[in-house]
């Protein structure tokens, strides 16, 4: 399997673009996704800077409903004809609430593009769904541990009630996409709003008796504190992860800490790197 970082925050090789956002392109060798698009057409550039071509994809995952991670949909039209898997809770109206000035900011999906009706959309609910042999979605992640609770910044509107009230927003839109292969499970996130760790716990009640052999995720650890950011990497060294990506919303203090608690187990992310996660 190769992963390619199409979109993150960080950017070093002359020629390729950053931003605010996640994309990568995934190579299982036998199936090829493109999961998420940041905010923009940037994993397009990046993505042809590499020689990559994204037509014949195998299908689009978008991870969650917020700007970052879908807001390149609006050139779907260059990716070719291709399923778009997406949880339908997705296309709620999200806000984030700035803390300081109590403000909302809409971060949720646009329809820029029309992507919306003209792209091949499959709304997926439920907790689980399997898209090819091996490979899987999986949302409505529930918050099973004492440092990583429900975030109340996070907004949206509740559709079963006039006037569409906002209440907060338990991403329950926010799905994980597994591989098995041999080597064990390739586990990929886009935020992980509901915490990496309930993420992975998550993972482990579908697939118990399981290894978990990459990790590449946007962790939203940016200005966590310090016990969160202590206890989440104790807990990913006792998961025995052998390889973690941690990518666009870890942070870069996060980043760091991790690299100094795992070693080279834990990848530095940038934009335009490719990674050779198993196989020749």
């Amino acid at each position: 399997m190769k992963v390619s970082i199409l979109t993150d925050n960080m950017v070093y090789k002359r020629g390729f673009l950053g931003e605010h956002g996640m994309s990568l392109l995934i190579d299982t060798g036998e199936k090829r996704y493109l999961f998420d698009t940041g905010q923009s057409r940037v994993f397009l550039h990046n993505a042809a800077r590499l020689g990559i071509d994204l037509k014949n994809l195998d299908g689009v995952i978008l991870s969650h409903g917020h700007y970052d991670h879908c807001g390149g949909m609006e050139h779907w039209q260059e990716l070719g004809k291709v399923p778009i898997y997406i949880q339908e809770k997705a296309f709620e109206q999200k806000y984030v609430e700035n803390s300081r000035s109590k403000e909302l900011r809409y971060i949720g999906l646009e329809n820029k593009g029309d992507w919306q009706e003209k792209a091949d959309i499959r709304k997926l609910s439920g907790g689980g769904t399997q898209i090819a042999e091996g490979v899987y979605l999986l949302s409505e992640i529930p918050y099973t541990n004492d440092f990583e609770p429900l975030s109340g910044c996070f907004w949206k509107t509740n559709l079963q009630y006039p006037g569409h009230e906002l209440i907060v927003d338990a991403m329950e839109d926010e799905q994980l996409l597994v591989i098995e292969k041999p080597e064990g499970l390739c586990i990929f996130a886009g935020c992980a709003h509901v915490g990496i760790i309930n993420c992975l716990h998550y993972v482990q009640t579908v697939f118990p008796d399981s290894h978990i052999h990459f990790l590449a995720a946007g962790m939203h650890l940016k200005g966590c504190d310090a016990k969160r950011l202590e206890m989440t990497i104790s807990a990913l060294k006792g998961q025995g992860v052998d390889l973690v990506l941690p990518l666009h919303c870890t942070g870069m203090r996060a980043i760091a800490a991790m690299r100094e608690a795992l070693g080279s187990a834990c990848i530095l992310p940038e934009a335009g790197k490719e990674i050779q996660v198993y196989g020749g």
